[in-house]
């Protein structure tokens, strides 16, 4: 399901900086709560998976290998500053 994707995104997300990753989490997010999406990462990573960890990778942008190509359904396109801004809104809250 959608949530259990969002989770192992959230847990690759320190592993491997994707911004595809980034994206999928933006969308996921329109549907499912920050705490929805930790209690799900929590229950199937247990201790390997660090909530504060996770907040502050939502917010950092540096590094983030843009190689692979998003390709957006058409009429979903957002720009990467629209995605950001709200990502680092979610880490805050």
């Amino acid at each position: 399901d959608i949530l259990t994707l969002g989770a192992m995104k959230a847990f690759a997300l320190g592993r491997r900086a994707k911004w595809k990753d980034y994206v999928d989490l933006y969308f996921i997010f329109q549907k499912y709560s920050f705490k929805d999406l930790v209690d799900k990462t929590n229950s199937i990573f247990k201790s390997e998976f660090n909530e504060k960890l996770f907040r502050t990778q939502l917010g950092y942008f540096e590094d983030i290998d843009h190689s692979e190509e998003i390709k957006y359904i058409q009429g979903f396109e957002k720009k990467d500053e629209d995605i950001k801004q709200f990502l680092e809104k979610i880490s805050l809250s």
